[in-house]
């Protein structure tokens, strides 16, 4: 246990120096919650761990909310480090783990959701619910604008004792533990989901503890993937998957047809090089005598 906090001690202290991360890669973060899914079963194999879609939608009061859509997760990724991300979902599962009754079920979720705000106002929020409030409003905005910044959206959501609305915050500061004696029994360190909290900042990311339905915690993550598309791009894209990389298009079509002139001649072909003065005359010359001659019988 002493060498796991200390190793807990300097992974927080690179961190803090902006150290000991290597955003440079690109985290299937799909394949990373599946591998939790079934950590999380082999230590508890009594528990139900659904997985599905995280979808923005209204509530009963006609409010965006985030919902979960049993079923598949969908296949997402995103700029990071794959084993600081991977240490993220590691410790929330961790903590679900000890801190939850074996045979509760814990919902795992991811989304793709356009949101319009920009990732570093997002990291800079506070960690409250009216923050996630703010999140889902600038949701309804980018989704119906088609502008800022697509998200994924990770929810981990247990259904055991849950934290009191107070204490939410402070399970994201260091040495925290919502239940000191399980974290003894359990090997906890409390610097599990403070190693979180940086890690989802470093990221330019959000996160956020709430009451799940009917109780317990939800753990929510949110994470920049790359800016909504503008809609002039979006044309050009269309534009380019319907004519194909070298094919005409139709506002070139007139362009196309005009011919090429040289000294106020024209090309008698209709089409290939201009024709020069001299040759028209000559072809004058040697076709006048046919002009002059009737065209049938008199």
């Amino acid at each position: 246990r002493m060498t796991v906090l200390v190793e807990d001690l300097l992974s927080l202290a690179r961190l803090d120096e902006g150290r000991g991360i290597d955003m440079t890669s690109t985290v299937d973060l799909t394949s990373v919650l599946r591998d939790a899914s079934d950590d999380l079963h082999a230590l508890d194999p009594e528990r139900t761990i659904p997985t599905g879609v995280i979808k923005a939608g209204a509530d009963a009061a006609g409010t965006v909310a985030l919902a979960f859509e049993q079923g598949g997760l969908p296949a997402i990724s995103l700029p990071g480090d794959p084993s600081r991300l991977r240490q993220v979902i590691t410790n929330i599962v961790g903590n679900i783990h000890r801190y939850t009754p074996a045979d509760s079920d814990v919902e795992i979720g991811l989304g793709d959701l356009p949101a319009a705000i920009s990732p570093d106002s997002l990291s800079s929020m506070p960690l409250e619910e009216r923050s996630l409030r703010r999140f889902l409003d600038a949701v309804e905005v980018g989704g119906s604008m088609r502008i800022g910044t697509h998200y994924a959206v990770m929810r981990f959501i247990d259904h055991g004792p849950g934290v009191p609305p107070e204490s939410r915050s402070q399970i994201f500061e260091r040495f925290y533990t919502a239940d000191p004696s399980r974290a003894r029994e359990k090997g906890g360190t409390g610097l599990g989901m403070a190693i979180v909290l940086s890690v989802v900042k470093a990221h330019r990311g959000f996160i956020v503890a709430t009451e799940s339905p009917n109780g317990g915690l939800t753990i929510t993550v949110i994470l920049p993937i790359a800016p909504v598309a503008d809609m002039g791009q979006a044309e050009r894209v269309d534009d380019a998957t319907t004519h194909g990389a070298g094919s005409p298009r139709k506002d070139a079509e007139p362009r196309r047809r005009q011919k090429p002139h040289v000294h106020g001649v024209k090309d008698p072909g209709g089409g290939g090089a201009p024709v020069d003065r001299r040759e028209r005359e000559a072809a004058d010359e040697g076709g006048s005598s046919n002009r002059d001659q009737p065209l049938g019988p008199q």
